[in-house]
This record gives structure tokens, sequence and C-alpha cells, in this order.
């Protein structure tokens, strides 16, 4: 059940249950003169009015906690990076990361630094700049910018002292330059870490985040971005940002050629040491082969070792950033699964003519061998519809990045969400989501308007009155009247509100013991006032009830009020694909508890109320309109996502969220809090430019495609 159903049948349930309680409370004074005394009563509903509010204030001061939520989020932050790092670099442990040099720059101002460094004393560096630490990470394409931005992370968060800032990445294509600092990192928060807007916000206000912000060259798709670029507007806006006195500490990861072009026209940041990461050397790209290779068979790769400490070689300068290397071990240590043996041989590395024809026979080769190593028994899609199916969102992420604003939203460029990828059908989802809201609010309207009809049909009207059992009949069902009215209304809003709410936040997700404690708390209250709800119309028509199936209906519609998501993660960090599912999940649980619950409730009343209408037929019309008002209600993302599979059928699998789990689980693709993105740009840009797959095999000699390298991957960020 949605936040907004939520909300609005807690309210709902407050004045109800306060009329209820009042009318109990007089009619109990009337019947029993002199058993009850009034003002005791009256002391007794205000010290549990006190007690309420007491027990909400605790929770919100909980919630305020600073160094409890800051202790939490630091537990949180490296499992997903170590997810990341795990993705980027195709393994786990220090031999899979390759120990790239780096030098310091000191931009302007009194900011000294060392002349030189490495991966492994990346955060001493970052530690021993003045206050405030702000910090550019540059270097060519697959220079292992997001790997050093990680390893920063992970080792500040590793020697963290209570009350430093925790170090947060985001990515730059996320960004909106007119959305202020403050309220993008409480977003970040909340989204990528599925905290409390109140414990986000508390977060970003008590200055405990350092942002690291990845792909700053990926907001604009120029090499040369001006003053009034995205890039740009960010930088000021970060620039703007203060921690007390002093401009905030930060983290930028940027390419090279673009960062000098911010910085010629006045738009970097002041006071920055710049970091430029150098290109991989022949000697260490040949102890990075030697280390994460076979060593039972080291002649294999000897060839291409023997061409990487070769001066002059084409080969050297092909393999020259951690990016690159990854790529050729991952396509020549692909094994046959039934016989073991290798299927590629490295040689053909070094009988290629010029880095292009090498750089694209890996790109063509990377996904039929990341597949295999994943799926063995070739279970899941065969290589060439995976090519496909990726080219499409590819081509959609190359075609966001010069298209205007879609419906007044800048679309991403690199982020795969799946409730926002939509707009990669236009406005057909939009229609089909309506549509969806139509289909589903139907049932329920038309419940309240047969209860109506039923109403005015045994209005009868004698000496001028109209009996007490009618004016009952009126007085119950003016709530689920005015409900109806807004079911009429949500197929129009989801088809005028093309970003709602909950398309920047998603749905939110139940992880701390606090939230499922209120869960349960909420849970519990749900059930007491719908077993009393139950109950008042069984004692006042004496209906010959059990109390037992009162009681077991309450419990029910405790359940659909209050029923935890399920778990959303996925080795160690967040699933993208959760949201939607999630979202799903929980709307068919609510619908089949709270729906029989409410039905009981609602339907016991008319049910005695109306002359000729069972019982039986009263509860279930009662369950089809609250199934119908979860539905119509709950699925703000679902019917958007519904709406995209069904416009894009036959160029997307229908399970799209499994398909990217499973690429996700193979090394193509990434994670950024709940958006998947392809594992290196390069390889996003040569699916864009190749929606057919090439034939197997390796082609050396050749020439290179005939697409230029600007189509293929010449903007290459890190």
């Amino acid at each position: 059940m949605s936040r907004r159903t939520k909300t609005w049948w807690f309210s709902a349930g407050v004045a109800i249950g306060t009329v209820l309680v009042v009318a109990a409370a007089l009619r109990l004074w009337t019947r029993y003169p002199g058993d009850v005394d009034p003002v005791s009563a009256g002391f007794a509903l205000i010290g549990t009015a006190i007690t309420a509010v007491s027990w909400w204030q605790a929770r919100r001061l909980a919630d305020t906690d600073v160094q409890a939520a800051a202790a939490r989020l630091a537990q949180r932050v490296p499992a997903e990076e170590k997810a990341q790092r795990a993705q980027l670099v195709g393994g786990k442990g220090r031999d899979a990361v390759i120990d790239v040099d780096f030098a310091f720059h000191p931009t302007d101002g009194p900011v000294s630094a060392p002349p030189r460094g490495s991966l492994e004393r990346v955060a001493a560096y970052f530690r021993d700049l003045p206050a405030p630490r702000r910090l550019v990470i540059a270097g060519a394409a697959g220079s292992g910018k997001t790997v050093l931005a990680i390893e920063l992370i992970l080792e500040l968060l590793a020697g963290r002292r209570p009350g430093e800032p925790i170090p947060v990445r985001i990515s730059a294509t996320s960004l909106d330059p007119d959305v202020p600092v403050k309220d993008m990192l409480a977003r970040h928060l909340a989204a990528t870490y599925d905290l409390k807007p109140v414990v986000a916000r508390t977060l970003v206000e008590a200055e405990q985040i350092l942002p690291v912000i990845d792909g700053l060259d990926e907001m604009d798709e120029t090499d040369e971005p001006g003053y009034g670029s995205r890039a740009a507007r960010a930088l000021r806006a970060l620039e703007d940002y203060e921690h007390g006195l002093e401009r905030c500490s930060l983290v930028v990861t940027c390419r090279a050629d673009q960062y000098d072009a911010l910085v010629a026209d006045q738009a970097a940041p002041r006071r920055v040491v710049r970091v430029d990461v150098n290109r991989v050397t022949g000697d260490k790209a040949w102890r990075f082969v030697q280390a994460v290779t076979d060593q039972r068979d080291p002649e294999r790769w000897q060839p291409v070792l023997d061409a990487l400490t070769r001066d002059g070689h084409v080969l050297a300068g092909a393999l020259d950033t951690p990016w690159r290397l990854t790529l050729a071990v991952s396509v020549y240590e692909q094994r046959d699964p039934v016989t073991g043996r290798y299927v590629r041989s490295p040689r053909a590395l070094t009988e290629f003519a010029d880095e292009l024809s090498i750089r694209e026979h890996l790109l063509g080769l990377f996904i039929p061998a990341r597949l295999a190593a994943a799926d063995p028994a070739g279970k899941g899609p065969g290589a060439g519809r995976a090519h496909a199916w990726l080219s499409v969102l590819a081509g959609h992420l190359r075609a966001n990045a010069s298209r205007p604003p879609f419906h007044g939203r800048v679309l991403s460029s690199t982020d795969l969400v799946l409730h926002r990828l939509w707009p990669l059908a236009g406005d057909r989802p939009r229609a089909i989501g309506a549509l969806v809201a139509l289909i589903t609010c139907l049932p329920g309207v038309a419940v309240v308007a047969a209860a109506l009809a039923l109403v005015l049909a045994q209005t009868e009207i004698v000496d001028g009155r109209i009996s007490g059992r009618t004016v009952s009949a009126f007085m119950l069902i003016w709530l689920p009247g005015l409900v109806a009215l807004g079911l009429v209304w949500e197929p129009v809003r989801a088809w005028r509100e093309v970003w709602s709410a909950a398309d920047d936040v998603g749905a939110r997700r139940l992880h701390g013991g606090r939230d499922r404690r209120k869960a349960v708390v909420d849970g519990v209250f749900a059930a007491v006032g719908g077993f009393l709800a139950g109950l008042a119309p069984i004692m006042a028509f004496d209906i010959d009830l059990p109390l037992w199936l009162p009681l077991g209906f309450a419990v029910l519609f405790g359940i659909g009020m209050a029923i935890p998501e399920p778990r959303d993660g996925f080795r160690g960090g967040a699933d993208p694909g959760a949201i939607i599912r999630n979202e799903a999940v929980r709307t068919v649980v609510a619908a089949l508890t709270f729906g029989p619950g409410f039905g009981f409730i609602l339907g016991l009343g008319f049910g005695e109320l109306l002359d000729g209408l069972p019982s039986v037929t009263a509860v279930a019309a009662g369950a089809v309109f609250a199934m119908s008002l979860v539905t119509s209600w709950s699925l703000l993302l679902s019917r958007r996502y519904l709406g995209l599979l069904l416009s894009v059928r036959g160029r997307l699998p229908w399970r799209l969220g499994r398909f990217l789990r499973r690429c996700y689980d193979a090394g193509l693709l990434r994670t950024s809090g709940i958006a998947y993105q392809f594992r290196h740009r390069e390889l996003q840009d040569y699916l864009a430019a190749h929606p057919v797959p090439p034939p197997p095999g390796p082609e050396p000699h050749g020439g290179g495609s005939s697409d230029s390298g600007e189509e293929a991957g010449t903007r290459l960020p890190g």
C-alpha cells in the first residue's frame, strides 16, 4: 500500500475512531447513569493522547540522532562500494586492482601536496590536505578514476573517527544544477540508502556528508563544456555550498581534457588539489596480467607480455588503461564450460594493425565472454539477444545526451532506472498507465454506485421523515463515496502528472529494526481499530457472529496497513529492480489482506441497514472496493513500467529487470544507487553504434570498423 494511501486511511481512521470513542462514552453514560464518571473518562482520554504524542516525539528525536544515523550510514556505504569495486575491476582482492600511479597538482591557494602517489596511499594523502579538503581526480578514459574514488571512500571509512563526514559517491549525471545542494544530497541519501527524509536531511544539515561526484565529464555531450554547461553550473553550486564558514570538502572525478576546458572557462572550483591518473606502463600491465591469469599455463600470455614491454608496439598503447586490460583478460580467459579449455588464444591480440581494431575486437567479444563465465549452463538469453537488447538501451542513453528536456526534465545519458525508462517509448507508457488506473478503479466506483443506488431505492419518506436505518446508511456511505471520487480522478492524474513524487525517490524500503518496529506498531493499532470497528455493528444490530470472526478480519486489516517490504539487497548493494518488484508485491499483499478486512467491517453495517442485501454479498463488495482502492492508489511506478514493456514488446525482454540483473551478475553493468549503468562508457558507446553483434571469432590484421572513432567511443569517460 502506498504511503499516500496509508496516510489517508490513517487520518480517516483517527477521525472515525474519535467519533466511535465519543459515541461509546455517551452510550455508556446514558445507559448506565452513575456508573461512569465522565470527568475521569475525560482525563483518561487526555492521558492517552499525551502518551501517544510523547511516543511520537520520542521517535522523532531518535530519527534526528546525528551520531547514530551517521554510524548506520557509515556501515552501509562500504557494502555498496565494495560491490561496485568488484564489478569495475572484475574480481575481489588487491590482485584485481591495478595500482596505478598518479601525480598531485595544487591549482591555487595555499595548498601543498606530495608530487606523486599510488592507489594504496590515496586516503593518507587526502587526510593530509588542509581543510577544506577538495580533490579532483582527472585522467584519460578508462584510466581508473572511479576505482580510485571508491578506494578513497573505503579507506576513509575504514579509518573514520566519530564526527568525520561520510564520503558518499553520487553519479554526476543525476545532479540537477538548479536544485540546492542540500536538497540534492538529502534526496540521494533517501533514494540510495533508504534513509527516512528527516534522517537524510539531519545528516546533511549536520555537515556529515562528503560528496564524491563521479563522472563530471558525462554531464555534457561535448569535450569542451563552457561556462554555461551543466557541469560548470553543478561546480558553481558545489562551490557555493558551505560547511560552517568554510567551503565544503568534496571529491570530483572528471576526464582530464574536459576539466582543462572548465579551468580555461574559469568554471572549476578554487583551492583544490588535482590528481592526474597516469596511464598504465608496460611493466605494470605485465605484472597485472601475470597476477590475474592462470599461472599453470604462463606461456599462453607470453606473446602479449612481450608486446607490452616492447617499445612502439601497438598493443602497449591499446592496453594502457585498467579498463582495456580488464577487457582483454575477460575475453581471453573464457573457457569452454564442458571441456574447460580456453576458447581463444591471447596471441591473436599481437596480430592487429592498430589500436582501434584491438578495441572493437575486445568490445565485440566482451558480452559473449562475460555471459559464458556467469552462465556456463546457458540458461539465460544468448549473447546475440543480449547484445541487441543492450543496444536499444545504449541508443536511448546516447539520444538523451543531445535531446532537449523531456516534459521539463533532462534525461540521464548514463543511468538505467527501471521506473524512469518509460520515456524510451515516448508518451505511450503514460497512456497505458492511465488506462491501467482506469481499469483498476472501475470496480471500486461500481461498488459505491451500486450501494448508493440501493440506499436511494430503499429510501422512504413517511410524514416528512426518513427512517433511522436509511439515515445511518447515508452516513455510512459518505466515506466510501469520497474515496470513489478520488478513484475517478486517479486515471486523469496518472496521465497529467508526468513526473510524480514517487518517481524521484522510489518506494520506501524498510531495512532497519526501528522501521520494522514502527510497522509492527502500525499494524497493531490498525488491527485494534479494525476489531473495534467490526465489533460495533455486531453489538449494535445483535448479529449472531462469534467474536473470533471480526478478530480474524481485523488481523488481516492490520497486516494490510503495515506489511513490510521484502528485502531488496544483493551482494552487499541495493537492487535497482527492487523498487518496481516491491511495489507490485506489496500492492498484491495489501489488496489480499486489507481488502477482506475492510470488506468485513464495511459489509456488516450495510448488510444490516439495507433490506434484501445478504451479509456475504456486502462483505464481498466491500472487499472488492478496498482492493480496487489499494491497486489504484499504490501502483504509481509499476503502471508506467508496464506501459513501457507493452510499448517496446520485441525490442526489450518482458522481464527487463531480471535481464539487467543477469547483466550485472555477468559484469556488463554496474549499479549507482538505484540505477544500473554500463560497465564502462566505452561499452555503452560501442553498443549504441553497433546494434548488430559482430560475427564470432577473432579478426586479426583488420583495419577496424567502418564506424568512426567518435561514433564507437572516442568520448570514453573513466
